[in-house]
């Protein structure tokens, strides 16, 4: 079973993986979803804002951005290997 990422899922998956409560992870997404964040060029004005509105340090803004990557390229590859399969 292949899960539907929608907002909600990215949400709870992100939350789950970084233990971060969901108004951080909120704040993560409105963040990605501001920035073409799958761009090598954007990347480092991602980090940098990651860390003005989350008060985390640069080693942290540098995991959670790879991890939503991660996360996204993921379902990515998923619709891409099954892309009629259901997705219940």
């Amino acid at each position: 079973m292949v899960m539907n990422l929608n907002k909600r899922g990215f949400l709870n998956e992100l939350s789950h993986i970084l233990s971060y409560s969901e108004d951080e992870c909120i704040m993560i997404h409105d963040i990605l979803e501001d920035n073409f964040f799958l761009s090598k060029k954007n990347k480092d004005k991602v980090i940098n804002e990651l860390i003005q509105k989350l008060e985390i340090n640069h080693e942290e803004a540098v995991m959670v951005y790879d991890v939503a990557t991660k996360i996204v390229n993921k379902e990515i590859k998923d619709k891409l290997k099954h892309p009629f399969r259901s997705r219940d």
